[in-house]
């Protein structure tokens, strides 16, 4: 089977961004250890635009389950724009 030079690109530009998130999260955690996955910090913004008058909230309140759907939605749309952009940059038009 011959993978095409699109499906090529699109699996190391894929792969590529995999391994960063992960190193990235892992140096995250030893530097800061557990506390980056807590939501303190969220916290203490919504308290802070409280008290300066600010609508602070979610359009959406998602569950634990709709937090899992909408990571899904956001992997298909960062898949399609990934799509789309790699012809355009790896690919020449023809007659050039």
């Amino acid at each position: 089977m011959k993978i095409d030079r699109f499906t090529k690109y699109a699996l190391i530009t894929m792969f590529v961004i995999v391994v960063i998130l992960m190193v990235s999260t892992y140096i995250g955690y030893m530097i800061f250890g557990s506390s980056i996955f807590q939501t303190a910090y969220i916290t203490v913004i919504e308290d802070q635009a409280r008290q300066l008058g600010l609508a602070f909230g979610h359009i959406v309140e998602l569950g634990e389950t709709g937090e899992y759907v909408g990571f899904t939605i956001a992997a298909v749309i960062a898949g399609f724009v990934i799509g789309y952009l790699i012809p355009l940059v790896f690919y020449q038009k023809e007659g050039d």
